[in-house]
Parts: structure tokens; C-alpha cells; sequence
């Protein structure tokens, strides 16, 4: 078993700063698994330098600011923020967009008319009024990947915080 020592632990606080996580405690905990793992897998004679390099690499896909991201964005969540999948949010948008013309229609016909006709005058607007929202949002959920959509496939999106709208890479949330 590797034992490290105390240059090369702190040449790993120094490079976990040096690539972003500025959380003390997030340090000291990623400090504590990158050992472990270091100690367990690391031969007496195991290039340290490689080894390191190689293991830092193995905890995040870009950068490894995304680790103290994440754990904002959860501690986040905490605080009456909402985290939906992209179909989810499509349909609250469908339903704050386009609801209130259908649920018109819908009030209209129990109370005005006894059938189901409607008149003209009434689901022509609700056409004209619902067909701009409903064409965007058709555009934003049909745009393919390979054309860099605004909203992703497997993209998250919080809503609250700071910013009211926040779309999340797949990578990000886990």
C-alpha cells in the first residue's frame, strides 16, 4: 500500500484550487477520496505524478469545477428552486401558453352554447393567440441536437434562483 506525504498531499489542495473548487470543504472531501484511491491502487514504486493525473481526470468530464457546480446547484435545490426534465418543462410552458385559450373554449361551450359548436369569432382567436406560442415551442422541443438546440435533449432546467430560467448539460446533473 502507497503511503503519501506531505508535499504530495499538498501539491493536491494546490492543484484542486488551481483548477477551481473554492469550497474548502468541498477540498477537503475530494482531497480525502483522491488519497484513498491513491493509496489503494498505487504501486510502492507507481509513478505518483501519472497516477494523479490520471485519477483527477476520472472525476469530472470537462473541467473539475463542475463537481463544485453541482453540489451548488443541489444545495440550491434545497431552497424552494425546481428542477424539471426537458418534457416537463415543455408542458408547463404548453399549459401556461396555450391553456388558458382551451380552457376558454371549453368554459364558452358548457355555458354559452349547449353542443359542441363553437363560433367563429371564438376559435378563430383562439387560434390566431395560440398558434405564435405553440409554433415556438413546437420549434424549441422539434430542433435536433446536431443543431445545437436551445433547450438540449437531456437537458435539465431549474426554475427560481438568481436567474428564473437555468438549462443544465446532461452532464451536469446526474
Amino acid at each position: 500500500m502507497y503511503q503519501l506525504n506531505d508535499q504530495q498531499i499538498d501539491l493536491i489542495l494546490t492543484d484542486l484550487h488551481q483548477r477551481g473548487i473554492e469550497t474548502e470543504s468541498m477540498r477537503m472531501n475530494l482531497l480525502d477520496h483522491i488519497c484513498i484511491l491513491i493509496e489503494n491502487h498505487l504501486e510502492e514504486d507507481g509513478d505518483f505524478v501519472k497516477f494523479y493525473s490520471t485519477t483527477i481526470r476520472s472525476f469530472y468530464k470537462e473541467e473539475l469545477r463542475e463537481l463544485e457546480d453541482e453540489a451548488r446547484l443541489l444545495m440550491a435545490l434545497d431552497k424552494g428552486r425546481l428542477l424539471l426534465s426537458r418534457n416537463q418543462f415543455f408542458l408547463l410552458l404548453f399549459a401556461l401558453l396555450i391553456g388558458p385559450f382551451i380552457t376558454y373554449d371549453l368554459v364558452w361551450m358548457v355555458q354559452v352554447s349547449p353542443g359542441w359548436f363553437i363560433p367563429a369569432e371564438i376559435w378563430v382567436s383562439t387560434i390566431v393567440f395560440a398558434l405564435y406560442p405553440l409554433l415556438v415551442l413546437l420549434v424549441l422541443y422539434l430542433t435536433p441536437d446536431r443543431f445545437d438546440p436551445l433547450i438540449p435533449h437531456k437537458a435539465k432546467i431549474l426554475l427560481g434562483g438568481r436567474s428564473l430560467i437555468r438549462v443544465l448539460a446532461v452532464d451536469t446533473v446526474r
